[in-house]
């Protein structure tokens, strides 16, 4: 059961809220009494989190929240949008590449599953490879999880670091590669992805 939980707060690509979230941050990590390095991955994170969203495509808006209890803390980010699927595929039609652009390194992706899972439900639960097809019918997952037994499908990076292995040595090297350059995968202990229907969680977690 978690000890403290913020209030929400509206984030989106548009206006830079850095400092407001920070300044929230900083006052839940005085709350739960988090200090030195502990406290510095949860202002580092939060950070990317909103990096992440600023990158995003437009007419997409969040909730951003902090969870603590003495053993974790979480970022937890509800993701909707007012953007149908096939203004997304005209945005990305519209690159030289005809692909996301934006979709670079392992926040990129993140977000990318994000925008997908808000935009098609049912594309989200066929996707496979292409982020390691770790997506699970979260009714298999049991009783003990980040994300609400409610949630229909869930990525998640102890999971992506388990299918790694799987994949063939170059591809394997290239995601190894690119986890050790990622601020996010290198200081969370777990990293969630939840779809459920209209909305997206992401969850990201740092014991102590």
């Amino acid at each position: 059961m978690f000890t403290l939980i913020t209030d929400d707060m509206v984030v989106n690509n548009k206006t830079p809220q850095i400092s407001e979230a920070l300044e929230m941050v900083d006052s839940f990590l005085k709350k739960i009494d988090l200090k030195g390095k502990k406290a510095l991955h949860m202002r580092l994170l939060t950070e990317e989190t909103l990096g992440m969203v600023g990158a995003m495509l437009p007419d997409y808006q969040a909730l951003l929240h902090f969870e603590g209890t003495e053993n974790e803390c979480r970022i937890c980010l509800t993701a909707k949008t007012i953007m149908d699927a096939d203004k997304k595929s005209e945005l990305i039609s519209i690159s030289t590449s005809g692909e996301n652009a934006a979709v670079k390194g392992f926040m990129g992706k993140i977000s990318d599953i994000i925008e997908n899972g808000i935009l098609n439900y049912d594309s989200v639960m066929s996707m496979r490879q292409e982020y390691d097809g770790t997506l699970i019918d979260y009714g298999f997952m049991g009783s003990d999880s980040s994300v609400s037994m409610d949630h229909c499908a869930i990525w998640s990076l102890s999971q992506y670091r388990e299918a790694i292995d799987d994949q063939d040595e170059a591809s394997a090297e290239e995601a190894r590669d690119e986890l050790e350059k990622s601020i996010v995968a290198s200081i969370a202990d777990e990293v969630t992805v939840g779809v459920k229907r209209d909305k997206v969680d992401m969850t990201i977690i740092i014991r102590h």
